[in-house]
């Protein structure tokens, strides 16, 4: 099998539909995670969206599984899906193997809680720790191969907290 071979097999996977979570506070500070994975990345939750679930649901429910946040509100979102592929050198789970890389959808969310009412062990655990940061400084923490995506939805989200803080907080 040659490498062209190889990117028509890689090309004509699916793609899995995925959802991302941006949860600020009244600071206008956005909470990231370190993968396990990625040590060294800072990244928002993200995860997939199960089988006819809607896609606001799939937000709330991971939310909760990564972060055990329960009490976000909602504030918006980016208006469009975000494909993104895996790359070759990704070691994926034989559940994401099926798949070329994800389709997001990007949620903005308002929780003024502390990092330490958060819960990263009560489901599977996908980060090492979690810390607040500048939601422009995240285009740089994320792992390289995520970062086009960051760029799309990481300006319209930064406007978006800073309207939602001056109106409401």
């Amino acid at each position: 099998m040659d490498e062209r071979d190889i990117l028509t097999i890689m090309t004509n996977k699916p793609y899995r539909r995925n959802v991302g979570m941006v949860v600020f506070n009244s600071l206008g500070k956005v909470i990231v995670g370190e993968r396990i994975q990625f040590p060294g990345s800072w990244q928002f939750p993200q995860g997939g969206i199960d089988e006819d679930e809607d896609y606001l649901e799939a937000a709330k429910r991971e939310l909760y599984e990564e972060l055990g946040i329960k009490k976000a509100i909602y504030v918006s979102e980016f208006p469009d899906w975000i494909p993104y592929d895996f790359p070759n050198s990704l070691g994926l789970n034989s559940h994401l193997q099926k798949f070329r890389g994800q389709l997001q959808r990007w949620i903005l969310f308002y929780w003024d809680g502390s990092l330490e009412e958060c819960d990263l062990v009560h489901h599977e655990q996908e980060f090492l720790t979690i810390r607040y940061m500048e939601i422009e400084d995240t285009i740089q923490s994320v792992i390289d191969f995520k970062r086009p995506v960051y760029e799309k939805f990481v300006p319209l989200f930064k406007t978006a907290i800073q309207n939602y803080i001056a109106e409401n907080v």
